[in-house]
């Protein structure tokens, strides 16, 4: 279902009455050093948080350490002066800041993720800040040579000047999504600090197990009550996601005979599992795997390949950007399964595909990008809409009719040693989270 923003379309008028408003700068008497050297202290406290989810805990949240985050920014809410501050037994964190407008203006929900990639290690990380980068290698471990550089860091061509955050070596820095959660954080203090900033009610959402796919599906979005909603859990400066993958899985089991004599066994009921197994993974697709596809091209890709006495499983995803790329993607799938069921007629094997995710780009409303487009004019952000190749908790929550496109939060090379967080790109995003809440406030709820 659609939502339709009231008024929206006299696009100009909106941006003609927010002109006549004070301007949220003077107000704050805002000033960019003093808003970095927030975001930097929140954030290399927050990634101290060891929040690593684990993909095997069969619980939510996987890891105990998202509920300490949890805990910790609850207290931190209610210090400036949120309302109706929960924290429920799987971490999932709602907040509620009132509205300063008479004006029945749409409810707002802004959201990042607590966890942190299973890929690597989120414990004891150490935070490094890189004040005003002025080009070349940053060194992250020169022990372990370590670096980013213009290969593995490209983004850091438009980052001159930047401060960038890295851990230090044999860990994620957590930028992913902890950035997120600093920007908001240091959000609700500005709109605490300065109660003259007109906005209408907002909500605070922090979801545990982003990374695995769990946590946003606990998000009740009737009870939550927010009209429309943003993750802020992207990368570079101007980016809106309104597009992310469809997402599948898929689970092969191959069963073989192998208690017979090996020497008599072509005249037996000898089956060899772990090569139909071994077949079936080199008949998909190499065209279609992720390290040979990148834009808007999806992936087949096999994530694990286990054998356990005459069984050998395979597990899997599909992703796509389209509903026909899906199905061809689903149709080389089942074309490989069904010639290795042929090729190995001693054998049985099973498969079974599941849907996972959707992409969220039909369920925002074009409206909604306008006003968010208008945010990033009115800060001198050039805005882009991005596809990503992944998901968000914005896909889940806009399939569950709580339409959420994302953000950029400064954070860049994920899962991964050598991920990091520009600080300068951070404070851009919240000063467009602030300029959001001043535009949504002018808007009139339907």
């Amino acid at each position: 279902m659609k939502k339709t923003l009231l008024g929206i379309c006299c696009c100009v008028l909106a941006v003609m009455a927010s002109a006549q408003v004070t301007d949220w700068k003077s107000v704050t008497k805002y000033d960019k050093k003093s808003a970095k050297e927030k975001l930097t202290k929140r954030f290399t406290h927050y990634v101290t948080f060891d929040t690593q989810a684990n993909p095997s805990a069969g619980k939510v949240p996987s890891t105990p350490g998202q509920l300490a985050l949890a805990k910790e920014l609850a207290k931190e809410l209610k210090k400036y002066g949120a309302k109706n501050v929960q924290v429920d037994k799987h971490a999932l964190v709602t907040a509620d800041i009132p509205s300063t407008t008479n004006k029945p203006a749409p409810t707002v929900a802004f959201v990042a993720h607590l966890d942190t990639a299973p890929q690597l290690s989120g414990a004891h990380v150490k935070p490094q800040v890189h004040k005003d980068y002025q080009g070349g290698d940053i060194v992250i471990n020169a022990e372990h040579h370590l670096v980013l550089n213009a290969q593995n860091a490209p983004q850091l061509a438009q980052a001159t000047g930047h401060d960038i955050i890295t851990a230090s070596g044999g860990t994620l820095l957590g930028a992913d999504n902890k950035a997120g959660v600093a920007i908001l954080m240091t959000l609700v203090q500005y709109l605490y600090d300065y109660p003259d900033l007109t906005h209408g009610p907002l909500k605070i959402v922090f979801t545990p197990d982003q990374e695995i796919g769990t946590g946003a599906r606990l998000v009740d979005t009737q009870k939550l009550g927010a009209d429309y909603a943003y993750t802020v859990d992207g990368g570079a400066l101007g980016e809106i996601t309104n597009d992310t993958f469809t997402g599948k899985a898929f689970t092969a089991h191959f069963t073989g005979e192998h208690a017979v004599d090996l020497g008599q066994a072509m005249n037996s009921p000898f089956a060899d599992n772990i090569l139909m197994a071994a077949d079936f993974y080199t008949l998909l697709p190499r065209q279609a795997r992720p390290d040979t596809t990148s834009g808007r091209r999806g992936y087949i890709y096999v994530d694990t390949f286990t054998t356990q006495g005459d069984t050998t499983t395979l597990t899997g995803i599909l992703r796509a950007f389209t509903d026909a790329e899906m199905d061809q993607l689903t149709h080389q799938l089942n074309h490989a399964f069904r010639t290795v069921k042929a090729m190995h007629n001693k054998a049985t094997a099973t498969l079974e595909v599941t849907d996972q995710f959707t992409n969220l780009h039909d369920k925002i409303p074009a409206d909604l990008l306008t006003l968010t487009r208008q945010a990033l004019t009115q800060e001198d952000i050039k805005p882009v809409l991005h596809a990503a190749r992944g998901t968000t908790d914005g896909a889940v929550l806009s399939a569950n009719n709580l339409p959420t496109p994302g953000l950029f939060s400064g954070q860049f090379n994920a899962h991964s040693e050598r991920e990091y967080a520009d600080v300068d790109v951070m404070e851009a995003s919240l000063r467009t989270l602030l300029r959001l809440t001043g535009l949504w406030g002018l808007q009139t709820k339907n």
